[in-house]
């Protein structure tokens, strides 16, 4: 079954028999009042806490329509093996160094508190759950060659942060060859204004980069 959706700058056909909905890094780390960035960075939270209803709202539409839920966690391994001397230092000029030790734990590190989906949403047990060690969910994990073996060609993509991980997720997606889709009211940034960049990057050119949307238009 496809439908099209109403999206900028350009209407989306979304084929629901071979789409997929990756939540992207809602994680404690990012969210929880108790997580580094809140708790121990003292970041502004609101944005960020704001979208996690609309995006409880979001997966539990896409297991009505039995489309499949991807998770995705910004964790590395415990040794912190698998963080490039790239990230670790670009982590570290920003002040937040990956395996920071916090009130709830280690920074970004695999079976830390931090590194765990935030309470008010809800993993299934047959949905996949993904740590990844960069920014994009397809370097350093198997997300490609899933998404090909279940023949899934449309991605819906919602997360933290817009700027960041989602955007750079999104941007590969398209490359790769999915048509890709950002529900833009179930994403968020530390900063309103690095958000509304990151959208405006997506619908920009025209359409040559891609599509956003709002969970409003993509719900009914």
């Amino acid at each position: 079954m496809t439908s099209l959706i109403r999206a900028r700058p350009h209407p989306f056909d979304l084929d629901f028999d071979h789409a997929a909905l990756l939540v992207i890094d809602v994680q404690n780390d990012f969210c929880h009042p108790e997580g580094f960035c809140l708790g121990d960075l003292g970041l502004n939270g609101d944005a960020a806490r704001a979208v996690i209803e609309p995006i409880r709202r979001l997966v539990e539409w896409a297991r009505i329509q039995q489309i499949p839920v991807i998770w995705t966690l910004e964790a590395h391994r415990s040794d912190l093996s698998d963080v490039s001397p790239s990230k670790a230092r670009r982590y570290e000029n920003a002040g937040y160094p990956v395996g920071s030790e916090g009130k709830r734990g280690r920074f970004l590190v695999q079976g830390e508190f931090g590194a765990r989906v935030v309470p008010e949403l809800s993993v299934q047990g047959d949905e996949l759950v993904l740590p990844k060690p960069a920014q994009s969910v397809f370097i350093g994990t198997s997300l490609e060659a899933l998404l090909r073996q279940r023949g899934i060609t449309h991605l819906l993509l919602c997360g933290l942060t817009t700027q960041c991980c989602v955007l750079a997720s999104y941007r590969q997606a398209s490359d790769l060859g999915f048509f890709a889709l950002l529900i833009e009211d179930c994403c968020a940034a530390f900063d309103p204004r690095e958000h509304e960049a990151a959208i405006e990057v997506v619908t920009s050119e025209g359409g040559a980069v891609g599509w956003a949307t709002t969970s409003e238009a993509l719900l009914g």
